[in-house]
């Protein structure tokens, strides 16, 4: 799972706590996630990241459960906005990761 990266000079950092998924979910959460901040939300952070601290933080928590349905909370904090999403029972791990981002966009559009 990756832990960093860089879009339009911005870095974006990554803390999770994953259990109970397997490396090649882990692997292509980690794409989904380098590919929506690359290819969808870069103008956003460019809109909304602090000039004197160009840093973006993603928090976020998988547990996969023993009815094999997952809980996940994100919490994406760019410059004074914080996006949190949380979800209890959902059925896809990879649909999850979609809706997150998702529902950022529509966040960050709103203002």
């Amino acid at each position: 799972m990756i832990n960093s990266l860089k879009v339009n000079n911005i870095e974006v950092k990554i803390n999770h706590k994953i259990e109970g998924l397997e490396q090649p979910i882990k692997d292509t959460i980690s794409d989904l996630i380098q590919k929506w901040f690359e290819n969808k939300l870069d103008t956003y952070l460019k809109k909304y990241v602090d000039e004197n601290n160009k840093e973006v933080h993603l928090n976020l928590l998988v547990e996969k459960t023993s009815k094999w349905t997952y809980n996940w909370n994100f919490n994406l904090k760019v410059g004074n906005e914080n996006v949190i999403y949380k979800r209890e029972w959902f059925e896809n791990v990879l649909d999850l990761v979609n809706h997150f981002f998702t529902h950022c966009k529509e966040e960050f559009s709103k203002k």
